[in-house]
C-alpha cells in the first residue's frame, strides 16, 4: 500500500449530502482507470483498489497510479481485509466498482459497513456531463448492443449531428466527460452501451432514449436467474419519465410486455405495431398513433449481414429518430455502416464455403441470431468455450435444423455434447477440443455452397484472454489455411 497526505478538492456530487473528497475506485481495469482519469482530473483524491497483486496487473496500468502522490494504491490482499482497508474506507466518501466486480466482494461488504454510497463507472460520468451540452442515448439486450450502439451513432452522423458510440462498447463514459474548463460547449449525443453488470450499479442514470433489444439466459452465473438478470437489464429504464422515450423488441416477449414511464416505441420484424417501426415487404415502415407513415430504409439499405441485424438497425432507427434525424439520412448510415469486428464478420471464402467470425456470440440468444440467417443443412458450427451457467438443450432443435456438423470446443464441450446427443443424436459432432483443430476439420468436411461459423455460445476465458481474442486467432487460423494451400501449390510446381 502506498498512501497520501495531500489536501483534495471536493466535488458535489447526488449520493451523499457532502462532497466527495476521497474515493475509492475498486478494480483497474478499463472503466476503474476511466474513472480515477475523471476523478483526479476533478481534483478528487483515489484509492485505487484491485483484487490481484502488483504484479497481476497488465503492463503500464500502475505508472501513472504511482506517479501521482494522490492516488493511493491498495492491491492484492490488502484490498480484501484488514487495518489498512479499514482505515481508508473511513476516511473514504464512496466507492466507484468496476462491472465485473460482484457486489459480495469483502471490500464492498466493508464499504456497506461504512455506509458508503457504492455507484458505478456511468453512474460517476453520467453525474459530470453537461445536460445543455449532452444527450445520452442508451442501449442495452442480451445480443446486438454493441453493433447498435456504433449503427446508432453512425446514423447520428450521417445526419450532420455530433455524436460518440461509448460505454461497454470498449470506450468508457467517464472518458467522454471533458476535464473542467475545457470550454467545449457543442452539443453532442452520447450512445452508451449498457451491460447488466453496469446497470446493476446505476441511481440517477437516465437516458433520454433507451433500447432494450431482446432478452435471452445470460449471466446466469452473477445473476442467478433470468427474472434477475431481466431486472438489470430493465434498470435501464428507471429513471425515466413522461417525456422520455424507451424503445423496445415487440417479437420478444421478455421484452414487449415491459412497464416503463417514458413513452414506449416498439420494433418488429413479424407483424405491425402502432408506435414504432416493422417490416412491411420489402421496406421498414415508421408509424406513430395519430396516423403519421413513412418509409425509414428497405433491408437491402442494411450493410451489414444477418436478420438480427435487420432488428439492430430497426432499434437504431428508432433512437436516431427520437433526435429527428430524417429517414434519407437513416437509410445514408445504414448503407455506409460495415459493422464491428467478430460479430458475424465474413472474413474469408474459400473453394466456395464462407468463413465467419461471431466470437461475440458469448450466450445461445447470439448463436441463435447467427443461424438464423443461413440456410437449413449448411453450416459447420463451432461451438463452445466456458458455460456461463446456462442450459445447452434450448439451443438444439435451431442447430439440429441448420448445421451439417458441429465442432465441439472448450470447456463446455462435453455439455454441449450432452444436450446434442439428447436432442439431436443424428448430427454429426466432432471433438475437436481446440479452435485450432476445430478449424482443420471443418476446413476439411466444408463443401462448396456451405459456411463455417465461429459462434461458440460461451464465454471465451478458458482458452482466450477474450472474445477479441478468440476471434483474431480464428481468423488467423483461416488465413493460416490460404497460406498452407498456397505453399502446397508452390512447392508441387
Amino acid at each position: 500500500m502506498r498512501t497520501e497526505n495531500a489536501t483534495a478538492m471536493a466535488i458535489e456530487v447526488p449520493w451523499s449530502d457532502g462532497g466527495w473528497q476521497r474515493v475509492v475506485v475498486y478494480g483497474l481495469g478499463l472503466s476503474g482507470r476511466a474513472a480515477v482519469r475523471l476523478l483526479r482530473a476533478r481534483g478528487v483524491a483515489v484509492i485505487a483498489a484491485d483484487d490481484r497483486p502488483a504484479d497481476e496487473l497488465p503492463a503500464g496500468v500502475l505508472e501513472p497510479l504511482i506517479a501521482d502522490p494522490e492516488i493511493t494504491l491498495l492491491l492484492g490482499p490488502e484490498a480484501a481485509a484488514g487495518p489498512a482497508l479499514e482505515a481508508l474506507l473511513a476516511a473514504a466518501d464512496g466507492v466507484v466498482k468496476s462491472p465485473g466486480i460482484p457486489a459480495d466482494r469483502p471490500l464492498l461488504a466493508a464499504a456497506r459497513r461504512h455506509r458508503l454510497p457504492v455507484i458505478g463507472e456511468v453512474e460517476l460520468a453520467f453525474a459530470c456531463l453537461d445536460p445543455k451540452r449532452d444527450v445520452v442515448l442508451a442501449v442495452t439486450g442480451s445480443n446486438g448492443k454493441s453493433t447498435t450502439t456504433a449503427m446508432t451513432a453512425a446514423l447520428l452522423v450521417a445526419a450532420g449531428r455530433r455524436a460518440v458510440a461509448c460505454g461497454n462498447i470498449g470506450a468508457p463514459l467517464a472518458d467522454q466527460v471533458p476535464p473542467p474548463g475545457a470550454g467545449d460547449t457543442e452539443p453532442r449525443v452520447l450512445v452508451v452501451e449498457l451491460s447488466s453488470f453496469q446497470l446493476e450499479d446505476v441511481v440517477h442514470f437516465r437516458p433520454r432514449a433507451a433500447a432494450l433489444l431482446n432478452l435471452s439466459p445470460d449471466h446466469i452465473d452473477r445473476h442467478g436467474d433470468l427474472e434477475r438478470y431481466r431486472a438489470a437489464k430493465a434498470a435501464i429504464f428507471r429513471n425515466q419519465r413522461a417525456g422520455d422515450l424507451a424503445v423496445l423488441n415487440a417479437d420478444d416477449p421478455q421484452v414487449a410486455g415491459l412497464a416503463v414511464a417514458g413513452r414506449r416505441r416498439f420494433f418488429s420484424r413479424r407483424r405491425p405495431i402502432g408506435d414504432g417501426c416493422y417490416l412491411e415487404g420489402d421496406r421498414v415502415v415508421e408509424v406513430t398513433p395519430d396516423g403519421g407513415r413513412q418509409e425509414l430504409f428497405r433491408p437491402a439499405d442494411v450493410a451489414v449481414e444477418g436478420l438480427h441485424n435487420l432488428e439492430n438497425a430497426m432499434a437504431a432507427a428508432l433512437l436516431a429518430r427520437s433526435q429527428a434525424v430524417p429517414a434519407a439520412a437513416i437509410a445514408r448510415g445504414l448503407r455506409r455502416f460495415d459493422g464491428l469486428p467478430h460479430r458475424l464478420q465474413r472474413v474469408a471464402e474459400r473453394d466456395g464455403v464462407i468463413w465467419y467470425d461471431d466470437s461475440k456470440g458469448t450466450n445461445l440468444g447470439a448463436t441463435e441470431a447467427s443461424l438464423e440467417g443461413f440456410a437449413d443443412g449448411t453450416v459447420h458450427l463451432i461451438l463452445g468455450g466456458r458455460a456461463k451457467g446456462t442450459d445447452f438443450a434450448p439451443l438444439v432443435p435451431l442447430v439440429a435444423r441448420k448445421a451439417k456438423a458441429v465442432y465441439l470446443i472448450g470447456e463446455a464441450a462435453a455439455a454441449i455434447d450432452r444436450a446434442l446427443e439428447a436432442g439431436a443424436p443424428q448430427l454429426q459432432r466432432i471433438a475437436a477440443g481446440t479452435l485450432e483443430r476445430a478449424v482443420v476439420e471443418a476446413a476439411a468436411r466444408a463443401r462448396r455452397g456451405e459456411v463455417v461459423l465461429l459462434s461458440p455460445a460461451c464465454a471465451s476465458f478458458d482458452q482466450f484472454a477474450d472474445f477479441v481474442d478468440r476471434g483474431r486467432t480464428f481468423q488467423r487460423l483461416v488465413a493460416a489455411l490460404d497460406e498452407a494451400a498456397a505453399k502446397g501449390g508452390r512447392d508441387g510446381s
